[in-house]
């Protein structure tokens, strides 16, 4: 059994009225990390979805 290998996704959002903000997350999907997200902070409006973070 293989698994998923976890990827490191950028996700903008805003705390109410505020200036946009950038967050990390590691996740093996866009939708798994757009979910970790919402879960870690649910008083956080998140603009778009999940962005794969580019290697540099």
């Amino acid at each position: 059994m293989t698994t998923m290998p976890m990827r490191r996704w950028t996700i903008r959002y805003r705390i109410g009225a505020s200036q946009y903000y950038s967050r990390i997350v590691e996740a093996p999907s866009q939708a798994d990390a757009n979910r970790i997200f919402d879960a870690e902070m649910p008083g956080a409006q998140r603009c778009g979805s999940a962005q794969p973070l580019r290697n540099r």
